[in-house]
Parts: structure tokens; C-alpha cells; sequence
């Protein structure tokens, strides 16, 4: 009972700054490798558990402009990263052409959806073929001390060579994860005597923690590359913080194999602009801006109304960000569109809604309409007839508004939106610029009213 007795305090030593990530987190400020023991400094926002693996938060997305018509590529891992390895839990041969480390949490939906999923398709197409080696990475962010006990757990089993057989177990057989951590280690125990594991050297590997240092390194790499959602993956030294989806991975691994063979990304695929040479040269707004044209602060957001992300900054930051510098004539806040339409099917139908309102004077309580009621429409076959009912309730001119939506007038502005997005290095969503100044992700007030107060000093 060893193990039972003494777990908390160093686990809890990763688990306060693993909550950092959560169901639909927002993404955290930058920060410097932290030594153990110092992981309790990082601050958090609120989490919320996720609505489904369909509203997973937003990858590379496909850009739905006959202009453009091409994927936008994930950028390059920063400079000098180098993840360990992990033979233990590593799919492929030494000599594929190409790694992907991903990082994921047992207990998180979707890395359970990408693990029962996708990656037996991914292991028949590229693993078996020699084209792709996997190494599986622990980030046990998401579901609490059980999950870092099943991050210990799944280590432990790859120390007798058996990492893959308790991976599959963890993830097809969720009844492990209880809450309760007693329950949880007695689980993992059973299992691997289910598996013929040596149960005396798995139960000693659990009571002493023998894999903790390398949960913990895996933990740090992942916060430091602050992924938005999981699984997070680098794969030929591309970064995807956002989640994935069996399209994404397989758009992005057949691009990164013809690039081997070829020298350059097919032209189904176009690289963000760097982001030492951004373009934020933005178009002006007319309707979806609000605050004092003469204000010292721009603040522009590039958002997706089907996105949680951008719904969690629309309900819980954006209201703060209104009544202390908007409304005080500090702060001029304005609204682009960068609907992420592979996975939002309805991003671009609720962005017209939206400037469908604003002909009438109510682009902001449509805008908060969108968000607040998300649920009604983003998975509603009919959506459009939500938008409707939105309409007629905040008292618009329903005809006008139907004629409005029926002629798509703005989608041509809505698509230019994204396109001014890209220029700027936008690949996710919500993102924004401060004076020019990028914050990626729903961050919490206090780093956006951080950011304001430097510019209205001047800094």
C-alpha cells in the first residue's frame, strides 16, 4: 500500500499546472521549463467538459475559397525542440520516414476517439508500410490524479514490453476511471494480471513510481508546447496544437511524404505566412466593431461562432474587456471572421447570421446570441432555421433578414476575413492582436487587460 500512501504529493507536484489543460482549455501564456515542485505557480482558467469529439478545437483547417480551395500547413516546432524518446511506447521502425510524437491523456475523449479510431487506420497505412514511426508521449492534463495513475501504469507495462497492450486496455475500457485512485490502481493491477504481466515488478514499478520522472518529462515538453487540445502531435517537425482528426493527419502526413521524396509540399497545401512578417494591415470594419474610433487600443479578433473556444472568450472575457476599456473609450474591439469550416460545417452560415443583424443594427446581440445558444444550432441539421428564430426574437425584420441569409452577400467578406487571418499567421481560433500584438487562444482577462494597460502606456 506503499504507493497509496505517499502519491499525492508528488503527483500533485504536475497535476496543479496540468490543469493548465482541460476539456475545451484555453490555451496558457509561454513559460520557461519549471523545475518539479515549482508547477503549482502556473495559473488556470476554468475548465468545461466538451460537448463531443465533433467541436473538437481547430487544427489546420481546410480554406473554403475558390481562391484558395488548399489546406493551410501546421508550422514548424520551435527551434531546438527535441522530445525524448520512448521506446517503450513506440510504434514503427527506427529507419521510417518520417516521426510523429503525439501526446495524450488516457482518460480525455478525444484521445480516446483518436486512439480507437484513428490510429489503427494510421498504423495500417503508414506504420506497417515503413513510412511512419509513432512515439506515444504522456500528458496526463485533463482527467486528474486518476489519469496520471494510468500514465504511471501504462510506463510501467512497457518496462515488460507490454506499453501497447495496457494502452489499448486503458483507452477501449474506461471503467478504470472512477475519480477514486485507490480503485483505479487496484484496476491497473488486475489488468495487467490479465495480461500475464509480472504483477509483482508491475506493482512495485506502481507503489514506487519508477515512471514518474518520465510522465513528468513528457508533461513539461507537452506545457511547452502549449497544446490547445489533444492528442497534440509533432510529426516531421510540424506542429499541430489544436487536436486532430483522421483527415488532418493523414492531409498532413502524405504532404510531409511527398516533400521527402520531392523536395516541396504538394500545391493542396500552403504554408502560414512566418511569423517574423505578419500582415496586420487589416481592412476596416463598419459593422462588427464597437468602441471609439479614436480609441488608443485596436483590439482585433479573428473567431469561429462555432468554435468553444471562442464562445468561452465571447461569454467570460469579452464582457470584462467591454465595461473596462470599451465602454471607457480606451479600447476599439473588432470582430473578423476565420470560420474553420472542416470541422464547423455551420461557421460560415452563423458568421452571416451575424452580419445579417449588423444591417439592422444588432450585430453584437446576434454575435452573443451565437455563442450563448451554440448548442441550439452547431449540431443542428437545420441551423439556419435557429438563426431565424434568433433573429425574430431580438426583434429584426424577418423578411429582410431571410433575403439577407437566402443571397449569401457576405460570404465574400467572410472568406476575405480568413484570408486576412492567414496573411497574419492566424491557424487557430479565437486569436488576436493588440495594437498589432498577437495572443493566441482564449486567454483569461488578466493577460488580455496585461497587454492593454503596456499599450495605453506606450510600451
Amino acid at each position: 500500500m506503499q504507493f497509496r500512501k505517499r502519491y499525492l504529493l508528488p503527483l500533485l507536484l504536475i497535476l496543479v499546472a496540468a490543469l493548465v489543460l482541460s476539456a475545451c482549455q484555453a490555451p496558457q501564456p509561454s513559460a520557461d521549463q519549471t523545475p518539479p515542485g515549482a508547477a503549482d505557480k502556473v495559473e488556470t482558467a476554468t475548465p468545461t467538459q466538451p460537448d463531443a469529439p465533433a467541436n473538437t478545437p481547430d487544427a489546420f483547417q481546410e480554406v473554403n475559397d475558390p481562391a484558395l480551395g488548399k489546406t493551410v500547413f501546421p508550422p514548424e516546432v520551435p527551434a531546438g525542440f527535441a522530445p525524448a524518446e520512448r521506446p517503450n511506447s513506440t510504434l514503427g521502425a527506427d529507419d521510417a520516414t518520417l516521426t510523429m510524437y503525439e501526446w495524450c491523456d488516457y482518460g480525455y475523449p478525444n484521445c480516446i476517439v483518436y486512439a480507437n479510431d484513428i490510429l489503427p487506420e494510421l498504423q495500417k497505412k503508414y506504420v506497417d508500410t515503413g513510412k511512419l514511426r509513432i512515439v506515444h508521449k504522456e500528458f496526463p492534463a485533463a482527467g486528474g490524479d486518476p489519469s496520471v495513475v494510468a500514465s504511471l501504469a501504462a510506463q510501467c507495462a512497457g518496462r515488460q514490453d507490454r506499453y501497447q497492450d495496457m494502452s489499448k486496455w486503458l483507452y477501449r475500457d474506461t471503467s478504470w476511471n472512477t475519480g477514486v485512485v485507490t480503485s483505479t490502481i487496484e484496476a491497473m493491477e488486475n489488468a495487467a494480471a490479465d495480461m500475464g504481466l509480472d504483477a509483482d515488478a508491475f506493482k512495485t514499478c506502481m507503489d514506487e513510481q519508477e515512471t514518474l520522472d518520465d510522465v513528468k518529462q513528457d508533461y513539461f515538453e507537452a506545457r511547452d508546447l502549449e497544446f490547445h487540445d489533444l492528442p497534440g502531435v509533432v510529426v516531421g517537425g510540424h506542429l499541430i496544437q489544436d487536436g486532430v482528426s483522421a483527415d488532418d493527419l493523414n492531409t498532413v502526413i502524405d504532404a510531409l511524404l511527398q516533400k521527402n521524396e520531392t523536395g516541396s509540399l504538394p500545391d493542396t497545401v500552403v504554408t502560414v505566412t512566418p511569423s517574423p512578417t505578419p500582415d496586420t494591415d487589416f481592412e476596416p470594419e463598419t459593422i462588427a466593431v464597437m468602441g471609439s474610433p479614436d480609441a488608443t487600443v485596436t483590439i482585433v479578433e479573428f473567431t469561429d461562432y462555432q468554435c468553444p473556444f471562442c464562445q468561452r472568450h465571447s461569454l467570460q472575457t469579452l464582457p470584462q474587456i467591454k465595461k473596462e476599456y470599451v465602454d471607457t473609450g480606451k479600447v476599439k474591439y473588432v470582430l473578423k471572421n476565420f470560420p474553420l469550416t472542416q470541422i464547423h460545417p455551420h461557421a460560415i452560415s452563423a458568421a452571416e447570421a451575424a452580419e445579417c443583424a449588423g444591417e439592422q443594427g444588432k450585430y453584437w446581440e446576434m454575435h452573443e446570441k451565437l455563442f450563448s445558444e451554440q448548442k441550439q444550432w452547431a449540431g443542428n441539421n437545420d441551423a439556419s432555421a435557429v438563426f431565424k428564430s434568433f433573429a425574430k426574437e431580438l426583434g429584426l425584420d424577418e423578411k429582410a433578414f431571410d433575403e439577407c441569409m437566402t443571397s449569401e452577400r457576405y460570404k465574400d467578406k467572410i472568406m476575405a476575413d480568413q484570408k486576412e487571418g492567414i496573411a497574419a499567421g492566424v491557424t487557430g481560433t479565437p486569436a488576436f492582436f493588440i495594437n498589432g500584438q498577437f495572443i493566441s487562444g482564449a486567454q483569461p482577462f488578466q493577460v488580455f487587460q496585461q497587454m492593454i494597460e503596456q499599450a495605453l502606456a506606450g510600451q
